[in-house]
Formats: structure tokens, sequence, C-alpha cells
């Protein structure tokens, strides 16, 4: 009769080291196509903003639509936004207004996104967390009755914006920006807040840098190039908000990364958080 033969300690233990050492090896390996694969995914979804853009001038003469209305019907809140002071800023993670669940809350652009598969990255979805640093989310994060990250790009607010702040450098139609391949009409944001780079996270449909005063002063104090134009730290102010950095990103630092793109010449490229001011500005 054979005698089966048993592991000892020595060889189980060999056995768990060996699968370890492998694990170490290739879970780096999986999360690094984890992440290319879903940046793949955001571009995809990007790519429908573009289309979306593209249509909604081609019916209005070549205008853009309102940033703060892109998204939804009105800038002042619905219903079911009661008790929620902030409302407009934690739309992004309000399932109760989530546009695919709630089409008839939807804004001018809606209708030309209503085929979208997504409104949000995939990669967002585990970095948009409840201990978001935003001070718009801190404030409201209690009151929120159904907690649902469900979008995270948002308008460049100088594209077709009315709003006084921006009287000086918003452009109204698609032929007044003059480099349209390094313009984007939507970006990614995040709701991480780095505080020597920016005030807010993702907070809104409107993705602004900064103001015409802070425009203009960071304009002279770079000789005039937008592309001599980053958020601070050094000698410019933080900017409102800033590009998302999520996408290979460097371990444990989901700022250093880059942030995807839809550029009014139809392209979609992903981009790092410093050139968030020139590839805003429309008047370069």
């Amino acid at each position: 009769m054979r005698r089966s033969h048993a592991f000892t300690l020595i060889e189980l233990l060999v056995v768990i080291a060996v699968i370890a050492v492998l694990m170490a090896i290739i879970m780096p390996a999986l999360g690094k196509a984890k992440n290319l694969a879903q940046g793949v995914a955001c571009k995809g979804n990007m790519k429908n903003y573009v289309f979306a853009v593209a249509m909604y001038g081609d019916d209005n003469d070549g205008r853009f639509c309102e940033p703060r209305r892109c998204y939804f019907s009105q800038t002042t809140p619905f219903p079911v936004e009661s008790g929620l002071a902030s409302y407009n800023h934690v739309r992004w993670c309000n399932g109760n207004v989530d546009l695919k669940s709630h089409p008839e809350y939807g804004g001018t652009l809606f209708r030309y996104l209503a085929d979208a598969k997504a409104f949000i990255c995939p990669t967002y979805k585990t970095v948009a967390v409840r201990n978001s640093e935003d001070q718009f989310y801190r404030a409201d994060a209690a009151n929120l009755k159904n907690y649902e990250p469900w979008y995270n790009y948002t308008m460049n607010a100088y594209l077709g914006s009315p709003d006084a702040e921006i009287k000086n450098t918003a452009v109204k139609k698609l032929s007044d920006v003059k480099r349209q391949a390094t313009t984007f009409s939507f970006c990614e944001e995040s709701a991480l807040v780095d505080t020597a780079y920016n005030e807010s996270g993702l907070n809104d449909t409107y993705m602004i840098p900064g103001n015409d005063t802070m425009i203009q002063r960071w304009l002279s104090a770079a000789g005039g190039s937008p592309w001599n134009v980053e958020p601070g730290p050094g000698t410019n102010p933080r900017f409102y908000d800033v590009l998302a950095g999520y996408h290979n990103a460097p371990t444990g630092n989901l700022l250093k990364g880059r942030g995807n793109c839809a550029f009014l010449d139809g392209h979609v490229d992903a981009h790092a958080r410093s050139e968030t001011f020139p590839l805003a500005y429309p008047r370069k």
C-alpha cells in the first residue's frame, strides 16, 4: 500500500512564500492594466461630449450652451433637493437627480447626451469617496439622502457663460476660439483637493480656473502667455478648479497623474493639472 506524502510545515511555508512573491509581482501589473482599461473607457465616454457639443453648435448657429445649464434645466433647486444648502455643488453625487433615472431634470445639452453610456469615469467611482475634501461636499454630506457619484465631466466655464466675473474671457461661439485643438469643451474634475493648488474639488457642472481679475494678474506675471500660467504654489494663487490627476498617477498620489479632456477639434486626450488654465483659456 502506497503511503501518501504529507507536506511538512517548512514545505507549506515555502509554498506560501512563493505565492506571496508572485502576487507581489502580478498585482501591480494587474492594477496598471485595470487603470489603462478604465482610462480607455473614460476617453470613450468623453467622445460623446465631443459629438454633443458639435451637434448643439450645429443646431444653434455655432453657439455654446450655458455651462451652468449643460446638464440641468435650472440652477435653482429641484424639489428633491430640499434640505441641501449647496444643492448645485453636490449634484454630482446626488442620486436623486441622476439624469439617467430622472431625464425630466435635463438641461440644454442633455438631450444631445441622452444616449451616452456614462457621465462618469469608472476610475472616478473609486476616487470619489465620502471623505471628499471639497468644502461644499463637507457642508452637505450629512444631508444627502441618496449618495451616488454619477458624473465628473464638467464644461469649460469660459465657453458660452453669461457670468459677469468672466465677461472678458468667455466666448459665445466656436468661431471665436482660435485654437480649437488646444481648448477643451469638457474635462474631468476630481473630488480631491490639494490645498496648495485648488480651492474646490468637483462641485458643479462648471469648470473654472479663475475670474477675469485673476486671469489678468496671471497673464501679466506670465509675460502674456497662458502656457506659463500654472496653479500655485509660487507666485500664482490657487485656482478654483483643476483637472483631475488620477489617470496614470504615481502610486499613492491621485493628484499627480492626468485627467481626460474633450477638445473642440474633436479629439480626446489626457493632460496634467498644470495645463488646466492654458487648455481652458479660449483667447490664446
